[in-house]
């Protein structure tokens, strides 16, 4: 009789200890107690309208905006790669377009960028009826990450054209270019969006 309440209590601990392996073993599968296989849900990202210096324009709700005067900046969620719209109101006679994105983009060339290559593209860029000067660059990454291989793109116009009401935009937009295919169908889509006042 004692040898059968020996066998029970030892069938009963092996029962046991296995019941606790197979629960400690499934605490550190790293799945956090869901299945492997089963895959984490896509946030939604809604976008939300911005309105600056005679346009507007759509950007990621998660990027975030820095707005200032006539110009404003918007970052990804982690900071690296970025769009900026600068906006200069022509006071006098209109500025070529040429000229500006020349100047700019050797300015970007000794601040944004160290060790600067240009890269051919495009000469133009359009969105909707406007038509942008085009330039870019690839080279070391100087403010937003640091030693960090970038690419840069750089578009200038005026709009409207040939009036007393001219306005200059310029846009930036740059970032490592490991993640740079990734943003630039943000990119892309924020560029797309730009709608003029009188356009």
């Amino acid at each position: 009789m004692i040898s059968r309440w020996k066998r029970i209590a030892r069938y009963t601990s092996l029962a046991l200890s296995a019941c606790l392996l197979v629960m400690v073993l499934a605490a550190c599968d790293g799945s956090n107690g869901t299945a492997a296989n089963q895959p984490s849900p896509t946030p939604v990202v809604q976008w939300l309208l911005y309105q600056g210096t005679g346009f507007t324009m759509n950007y990621p709700s998660n990027w975030h905006k820095n707005a200032s005067g006539d110009q404003v900046t918007f970052a990804d969620p982690v900071g690296k790669d970025l769009l900026a719209i600068f906006a200069d109101p022509d006071l006098g006679s209109e500025p070529d377009a040429n000229a500006v994105a020349n100047q700019a983009m050797t300015r970007f060339e000794g601040t944004l960028l160290a060790n600067a290559q240009a890269v051919k593209v495009p000469p133009t860029f359009t969105t909707g009826k406007v038509t942008w000067i085009q330039l870019s660059a690839t080279g070391e990454l100087a403010v937003a990450d640091p030693g960090v291989q970038g690419n840069l793109f750089l578009l200038v116009t005026n709009y409207p054209p040939q009036t007393k009401n001219t306005v200059t935009y310029q846009i930036e937009y740059y970032g490592p270019s490991a993640t740079f295919g990734q943003a630039n169908a943000s990119f892309m889509r924020m560029l797309q969006s730009i709608n003029f006042a009188s356009a």
